[in-house]
């Protein structure tokens, strides 16, 4: 029986660079400071394999992380100074991943879910980051927005408006919130 690699200890990951000096070595990369893309690499590489993985498994984690990756940096320009770049760089990950789960569906019919990998460390770290950078945009909303997108997402009651008055306001939510994530309409 061939000899198993040791898994990589989770302190060696760069999850450790913080998200201020994440938020400003991409702010110098909009700016187009080049030497601020080695290591905005190192600390965003791991991020989006640990994405990839948990929703594709590994046989398309790097492939998409990979993609993940030239899509954000060829998007350095677009990225608004000032603002954090976690919940930009997720959600281009996350379309990045939801395109290459719908094309891995079977046509026709109904697919079964991806079976879900149990677990890691890596990916608990990784859902967490991630679930602190969307509700980071959600708090950016305003209050009706905001109450909008948590209706959406089970988090609080919608009381005393009326549907069409709500599938408005969440209209216009997901579209602010798509405006703070940096992704564009249609996407």
């Amino acid at each position: 029986m061939p000899k198993r690699k040791p898994r990589a200890k989770l302190t060696s990951l760069p999850y450790d660079t913080n998200e201020a000096e994440l938020d400003t070595l991409m702010d110098r990369l909009a700016d187009g400071d080049r030497a601020a893309f080695d290591p905005l690499y190192t600390a965003l590489r791991p991020r989006a394999v640990g994405l990839a993985r948990a929703r594709l498994g590994d046989a398309h984690a790097e492939d998409v992380a990979q993609t993940v990756l030239l899509r954000v940096f060829a998007r350095a320009s677009e990225f608004e100074r000032g603002r954090a770049v976690l919940p930009w760089f997720y959600a281009i990950a996350a379309n990045e991943v939801r395109a290459v789960a719908r094309l891995r569906r079977p046509s026709g019919g109904d697919a079964e879910p991806l079976p879900s990998p149990s677990p890691s460390p890596e990916s608990e770290l990784f859902q967490r980051e991630m679930h602190r950078a969307v509700d980071r945009a959600i708090a950016d909303l305003d209050d009706d927005a905001a109450a909008a997108i948590l209706a959406m997402l089970d988090e609080t009651p919608q009381h005393g408006v009326k549907p069409s008055t709500f599938r408005k306001r969440v209209s216009r939510a997901y579209s602010r919130l798509r405006v703070i994530l940096g992704v564009p309409d249609g996407r």
